[in-house]
């Protein structure tokens, strides 16, 4: 019995000590966590971060630090004038199906309305076809008048037609492409469309379809090697 009263008095002796103790804990912890004393500490912590690094590095070292940024804006520099167009250029806006035909230095020559990739898959077999226009950086490869379009696989799929052989005179089909096509890559080109009722539409195979009067000043400004921004 004394034990206990002795032990009671003891853990009530720790306790008295120890509860201030733990509120002094817990108020430090919770100034130091303020969002305004870890600003000014974060303050202190970059002053001195900055002082020693200026003062652990020699002359020669921040010299080198130097040359070595002004050899990096250098590059930047040299490989954003290699992207700088040297000739009249067209932009495509594959979102709102507008065209701009830009000159050499940016000014605009004509705008107007286009028609790009629907964005649908055509499944043949065990292929998944999309059709969508690409987006990037282009030039103009090749440039053809009364260009025949010579029809793949997809476009007799897409017919629900039955697939010719690769030399069939079905596939060679003269009117699609229009008066004038502008090969960019990889099959893609800007051409001409039977359908001008759906240009500024989302509804070609990925190439970029445009109007009569369009293409023909297109074709006539733009050279072979022009960019093709397309986005």
């Amino acid at each position: 019995m004394e034990f206990e009263e002795k032990y009671k008095w003891s853990f009530l002796n720790f306790a008295k000590w120890l509860i201030p103790l733990l509120l002094f804990c817990l108020s430090v912890s919770m100034i130091l966590y303020t969002p305004y004393f870890q600003d000014k500490a974060y303050q202190v912590k970059s002053w001195f971060s900055s002082t020693s690094i200026y003062e652990g590095k020699s002359e020669d070292a921040i010299e080198k630090l130097l040359v070595r940024s002004r050899r990096n804006i250098q590059y930047n520099e040299s490989k954003l004038e290699n992207l700088k167009p040297v000739k009249p250029y067209i932009v495509v806006n594959t979102t709102e199906n507008r065209f701009s035909l830009r000159n050499v230095n940016g000014d605009t020559i004509r705008t107007g309305i286009c028609s790009t990739g629907k964005n649908e898959i055509l499944i043949a077999g065990n292929k998944r076809i999309v059709f969508k226009t690409p987006k990037g950086i282009f030039t103009v490869r090749n440039k053809q008048q009364n260009r025949p379009w010579i029809k793949p696989d997809w476009a007799f799929i897409e017919d629900g037609l039955p697939i010719p052989s690769a030399r069939s005179a079905e596939r060679i089909d003269y009117s699609t492409l229009g008066d004038y096509a502008m090969e960019i890559g990889n099959g893609y080109m800007l051409h001409g469309t039977l359908y001008q009722r759906f240009l500024g539409l989302p509804v070609t195979h990925g190439c970029v379809r445009l109007g009569d009067k369009d293409l023909e000043v297109i074709y006539n400004t733009l050279s072979k090697g022009s960019k093709v921004y397309i986005y």
